[in-house]
């Protein structure tokens, strides 16, 4: 059985997580993981995290640590390098977050946006029991709730 960790980026391991990227056909869909990094310096309620799998980093995801003002707890990136995309670490990932934040009493819904056209993570968030909230993003991305 794969199991996959969350360990926060640390200074020691930023160079290794902005080498990650995903393949060139998804490079319009999400973030690098160097603009993330410094998105998480600006945003203090949010913590980044390298995705590892037998003992490689594969991915990053970076969500909040604390309630945010709207009352949610949001996953605000994520990605799977190109390389390891396919082998389920994406939603083994996903489960760990879940987990980690359902141990938060204020944690009632988690939530993540993408963009319309990627059906890909549309599919993978319904997949560990995400839904449509029926809301957007100002920019048009759509909105999928977990409640815990």
């Amino acid at each position: 059985m794969t199991i996959v960790e969350l360990h926060k980026i640390t200074p020691e391991l930023e160079h290794e997580c902005t080498q990650l990227s995903v393949s060139t056909e998804q490079l319009d869909l999400v973030a690098s993981n160097a603009e993330s990094l410094v998105h998480a310096v600006n945003e203090p309620t949010s913590v980044p995290y390298g995705i590892f799998a037998e003992g490689k980093m594969v991915g990053f995801i970076l969500f909040d640590n604390e309630r945010y003002t709207d009352g949610y707890y949001w996953i605000l990136r994520f990605m799977i390098d190109g390389k390891f995309q396919g082998k389920g670490y994406g939603k083994l990932a996903i489960k760990e977050v879940i987990k980690m934040l359902r141990a938060r009493e204020d944690c009632k819904q988690i939530r993540v946006s993408h963009i319309p056209h990627n059906l890909t993570a549309n599919k993978l968030y319904k997949d560990v029991g995400f839904t449509e909230t029926g809301e957007f993003e100002d920019n048009g991305d759509i909105i999928l709730g977990y409640s815990m």
